[in-house]
Parts: C-alpha cells; sequence; structure tokens
C-alpha cells in the first residue's frame, strides 16, 4: 500500500467519535491526512475518542447528521476530497 496517497488529503468523517470512526481517525492522523470530523459526542468519557484524544490535530465537529443544513456548511468549508460516512446507530432498538 502507498501511505503517501493520504499526505495532505482533505477527508472528511462522520462518526469520527465512534469506535470505528475513531481508529479510522487516529490512523488517517498517521498517514498525516488533514481530517474534518462530524459526529454525535459520545456516551461516556471513556470512550476511546476521548482516552486516545482523536479530536487532537483535527477540526472537529460535535453535530447530528440529521441536521442537514449544518453537516452540509461544514462539508462545504471543509471542501473534502474524500468522504468517509460512518455515522450510524449501532443499536437496533434505538435506530427504530
Amino acid at each position: 500500500m502507498n501511505n503517501s496517497f493520504w499526505k495532505k488529503k482533505r477527508v472528511f468523517i462522520t462518526g469520527h467519535t465512534g469506535f470505528k470512526g475513531s481508529w479510522l481517525t487516529l490512523w488517517l492522523k498517521n498517514l498525516d491526512a488533514q481530517i474534518c470530523g462530524y459526529s454525535l459526542r459520545p456516551k461516556s468519557r471513556k470512550s476511546l475518542f476521548y482516552e486516545a484524544n482523536v479530536s487532537e490535530g483535527i477540526d472537529s465537529h460535535l453535530g447530528d447528521i440529521l441536521n442537514y443544513k449544518e453537516l452540509s456548511k461544514k462539508i462545504k468549508q471543509f471542501q473534502p476530497e474524500i468522504v468517509f460516512h460512518l455515522a450510524a446507530q449501532s443499536l437496533v432498538k434505538k435506530s427504530f
């Protein structure tokens, strides 16, 4: 894999506060990508997002993807080259 592909790439990640989104953010930060994250606040202070200081060094926004106006505004401001959509409700009961 050519890791230099990610260097300075503008990457927008929804769900960057979740488990997979946090790991993706950490990995891309390590590869020197420019990252903007948009996600709900984690439910607990004992989450990977807080424990690993995922928001450090990125443009991190806490918000609901259902707020189309705000989400659209952040995407337009950041002008990403790549978008990862990881925002999801993992518990089926809650998602209904």
